[in-house]
């Protein structure tokens, strides 16, 4: 016996067509980025860096990426410190739509769970893969002010904060 196939059809744009083809903007994916007024950072015994950019990425609900940008050794390159953020129990302080997101909070705290260090060259490469490292630790919005710290398996203090 042969099913027939536009009973099949129907019903499957009946499924789709009962879910909405909006997406809640709230739950959005995107990034935040500013210069900020002061900004620095710091791995392990290092010096302490300067930065002038801050990211945040809104990966998703709750999981956020807080990416401080300073200048790298050579002329245009540049070395990024990236802390994983993730806050169940709090709403991520930013507002997307279309890939874009802006600050919505004075406060926000969430869990650390990984940092990486990323190098780029003057034309933006690449320079080898990152360095991560399993952490323990928070990032915590406090008005205006971005702080996030973290403690790697080794011992070794990671920091990053910024003046937005």
């Amino acid at each position: 016996m042969r099913t027939p196939i536009v009973p099949l059809l129907l019903i499957s744009l009946s499924m789709v067509a009962g879910t909405s083809s909006i997406a809640d903007p709230r739950q959005a994916i995107g990034r935040f980025e500013t210069i900020a007024s002061k900004c620095q950072y710091r791995l392990g015994s290092g010096s302490l860096q300067t930065c002038h950019v801050v990211q945040m990425d809104r990966k998703t609900a709750t999981v956020t990426g807080v990416r401080f940008i300073g200048r790298g050794v050579v002329h245009g390159s540049s070395r990024h410190l990236t802390f994983v953020a993730n806050a169940p129990d709090e709403s991520i302080p930013l507002s997307c739509i279309s890939g874009s997101c802006t600050l919505n909070k004075k406060r926000w705290t969430a869990t650390v769970s990984s940092v990486a260090e990323s190098k780029f060259d003057g034309r933006g490469v690449a320079e080898g893969l990152p360095q991560a490292w399993p952490v323990k630790g928070d990032c915590e919005l406090s008005l205006k002010k971005l702080r996030c710290r973290a403690r790697a398996m080794s011992g070794e203090i990671l920091t990053g904060e910024a003046q937005l």
